[in-house]
């Protein structure tokens, strides 16, 4: 009987913590975080046309109303500091306005007055709703700032 404790207890600490994951996956108790602040949209939606291939820009688009209030006015200004908080990285974020609605097909997930991230090919990847409230702007710019930091981080292509 003593010879079967050593690989049984083997067994069990080898075993145990595979089967308590299993399980901890199974039931749904683990949630994966994300390190994302924006919305990533579900479908695909082009916003632009694509860039040259020599260009690896990211852009940063406001969808702005046709009646626009004074504070939508001052998303430009939050746009660019953004940008420029970007430092040495600033020529790898170009800044986008668009008057236009946004595309039918886009559906519920693109709204007039979000801001959206939007990749070298025109597509966009991530939403932002901006508040309404001007007391927030400047956490909004920081989730905004810290999501365009990670994709140029871990982009791939020329500098």
């Amino acid at each position: 009987m003593d010879k079967w404790k050593v690989p049984v207890a083997f067994a069990l600490v080898i075993l145990l913590p595979v089967v308590l994951a299993a399980l901890t996956l199974r039931q749904g108790w683990y949630e994966p975080g994300t390190r994302n602040k924006g919305q990533w949209l579900s479908k695909d939606v082009y916003l632009l046309q694509p860039l040259p291939s020599s260009q690896t820009k990211w852009r940063l688009v406001y969808l702005e109303a046709r009646q626009c209030e004074a504070v939508c006015q001052q998303v430009p200004v939050l746009m660019q500091r953004i940008r420029s908080a970007l430092g040495r990285n600033l020529d790898k974020l170009a800044l986008v306005q668009l008057v236009d609605e946004p595309a039918p097909e886009a559906g519920a997930e693109i709204k007039t007055g979000d801001i959206m991230l939007v990749d070298s090919q025109g597509l966009a990847i991530l939403r932002y709703e901006v508040p309404a409230n001007t007391a927030q702007w400047p956490l909004f710019g920081k989730a905004v700032l810290s999501d365009v930091q990670q994709l140029l981080k871990y982009q791939r292509g020329p500098e």
